[in-house]
């Protein structure tokens, strides 16, 4: 017995054939050499199922006659032979479907996807126009530009013949006399920009002064405690402390300030991956010690879930995400990621670090690491470190 046929409307066979077509000019939006036309072919049913859904059958293949004819599209048909009884008819069915060239696609396709497809190419022949460039190399650039708007396009465009002609490695990025952008509009060496103006130039990389690593941190005993924060921008391999027993990195600058006075201590301020990245590099006498974290697990979350937030910086709701891998957690701090990347069981994503007393997390520091630290009073300003 044939398997029951899905009913699919004409608005679905229309939709099905637009989205194909608009599918595809995604999909080739960079290519260089596509060739047209561009055939797609249409699934016949089999003898029993053309039988018992006949009348069903020929009416989705006058719809797609009918968006054929609409189109300007060819095309091509198979005759099948239907039986009813006694009685045999031949019965021809659409088997393919041919757009003919890239006009026609565009005028099927969506309003969002044919004006993206004619900026990348009217990009890429400005590129190849104004630099010389094979039409490969610049949709190569347009590509990697794709998400920048045109001001930012021209921009690159000025940028790249101020760089073909000018030295830069005696400047930083933000030195750069070119009017127009900001200082920080090239970005970091990876940048997207950078990328394109290194296309475009047929340079490596442009060999700039970049901006030094840098740390901040803080001498936490008594006699250095109000002194202003130590910036480190080179390796202190010379006259570094001796007598450091204890190192805090803090991500969040009002923690890093609250801090109280601890001997033969210091604190450094985590700024993202800074500490991280630059730890190793900038104080090569602190790296290689043990270190754990302190407020990173499920406990310290149901504890202060009271001070949890639903939404960002800019007071737009949190979403949640897939979970990454994270190695240098432990198995309870990765436990308490997964649920704050899925929500799951809990009311908030965020905690923000600023709304827990200072005082549990040097509590923590003096019970459990044993520093020698004075617990400070309800006065010190609510803060936490991480």
């Amino acid at each position: 017995m044939a398997a029951a046929r899905n009913t699919t409307s004409e608005t679905d066979i229309r939709r099905k054939l637009d989205e194909y077509v608009d599918a595809h000019l995604t999909r080739h939006m960079y290519d260089t050499d596509e060739s047209w036309p561009l055939r797609k072919t249409i699934r016949l049913p089999k003898q029993a199922e053309l039988e018992q859904h006949y009348n069903q059958i020929r009416a989705q293949n006058e719809t797609i006659r009918d968006w054929a004819r609409q189109h300007h599209c060819e095309t091509s048909e198979k005759t099948k032979i239907v039986s009813s009884g006694l009685i045999q008819q031949k019965s021809p069915l659409i088997d393919s479907v041919t757009i003919p060239d890239l006009d026609t696609a565009l005028r099927i396709a969506t309003k969002q996807t044919r004006e993206r497809y004619l900026r990348e190419h009217d990009r890429m022949s400005a590129l190849a126009k104004e630099f010389g460039l094979e039409p490969a190399n610049a949709m190569n650039v347009a590509k990697t530009l794709k998400d920048h708007d045109d001001t930012d396009f021209h921009l690159v465009i000025q940028a790249a013949h101020y760089f073909a002609n000018h030295d830069c490695h005696t400047m930083t990025p933000r030195m750069a006399p070119i009017p127009g952008f900001s200082a920080k509009w090239l970005g970091t060496p990876n940048s997207q920009r950078r990328k394109a103006i290194c296309q475009l130039t047929g340079q490596d990389n442009l060999t700039f002064q970049e901006r030094p690593n840098e740390l901040r941190l803080r001498l936490m005993d008594a006699e250095h405690h109000d002194q202003p924060d130590l910036i480190v921008t080179q390796p202190w391999v010379r006259n570094q402390p001796t007598d450091i027993e204890h190192a805090i990195i803090i991500e969040n600058k009002d923690t890093y300030q609250a801090m109280p006075t601890v001997e033969h201590a210091i604190c450094i301020l985590g700024n993202g991956y800074a500490a991280t990245s630059h730890i190793t590099t900038l104080l090569p006498w602190l790296t290689g010690i043990p270190c754990t974290s302190i407020l990173m697990d499920t406990t310290a979350y149901r504890t202060y879930e009271q001070y949890g937030t639903q939404l960002d910086a800019k007071n737009k709701p949190l979403t949640t995400q897939t979970p990454q891998p994270t190695p240098g957690l432990t198995t309870e701090e990765r436990k308490l990621y997964e649920t704050l990347c899925t929500g799951t069981d809990i009311q908030y994503l965020r905690i923000e670090q600023e709304r827990i007393p200072i005082r549990d997390a040097t509590t923590i520091l003096h019970d459990q690491h044993h520093w020698p630290i004075d617990i400070p009073g309800n006065d010190i300003p609510n803060n936490n470190t991480k």
